[in-house]
């Protein structure tokens, strides 16, 4: 299994906790050590350095939204799965319930940024105004992450929603919500296979009219 933006291994180590080997993980930290998994320093918005067909699983955990070309790295994905491998991608909802209450009253969306250096539009400190950007780059509805995957042959199996981070009490409503309808949760949750036959070569986008 392949942990794409491992960070120090937060993930990995818990997946070693419960028995499973075989792990690795990808980021641009030069100081990350573990006997208990693989660790490779690179560029995930480069190509991986890992050979074809190298994992039967790939975890892309909150890494989509932060990569300037998600079509490459899907196509990288597809790359070092082996056919029929497993995909499990997870990403913020730009149409979240927060955001569907925010927006109408002229607030910044959460999980989009204006700024390469702070958090603007949120109005409301509580709401992330003047922290630090995430540096989120690529935002995505639930209809827009299955149709992307899908553009590059994976075959969604299950789609979550997950709770994002609300100070109480909002966070009982968040994961109340988030868990029982997907098109409003605050994250998005994917499991996908990738495709077994040749790859997909999807039609490129159409021109506006006079453009």
């Amino acid at each position: 299994m392949l942990d794409i933006g491992c960070g120090r291994g937060f993930l990995l180590e818990q997946l070693a906790d419960k028995g499973l080997t075989g792990l690795t993980g990808v980021d641009v930290y030069d100081d990350v050590a573990s006997e208990r998994f693989a660790y490779a320093r690179g560029d995930v918005t480069q190509k991986l350095p890992f050979d074809d067909a190298s994992f039967e699983c790939v975890v892309a955990g909150e890494i989509i939204e932060h990569v300037p070309d998600p079509d490459s790295f899907l196509r990288e994905i597809r790359r070092v799965l082996v056919p029929g491998g497993t995909l499990v991608v997870s990403t913020p909802n730009m149409v979240s319930w927060a955001n569907r209450v925010l927006v109408p009253f002229g607030v910044q969306p959460l999980g989009t940024e204006t700024s390469s250096e702070i958090a603007l539009g949120r109005r409301h400190r509580v709401l992330g105004q003047g922290n630090q950007v995430q540096g989120h780059l690529k935002v995505f509805t639930f209809r827009a992450l299955t149709e992307i995957l899908e553009r590059y042959g994976f075959d969604v199996r299950r789609r979550e929603g997950v709770p994002a981070f609300f100070p109480k009490p909002i966070d009982r409503f968040d994961r109340f919500v988030s868990r029982r309808a997907l098109s409003v949760a605050s994250g998005l949750l994917y499991v996908a296979t990738s495709p077994t036959g040749t790859w997909p070569t999807p039609a490129a986008g159409r021109r506006h009219e006079g453009c």
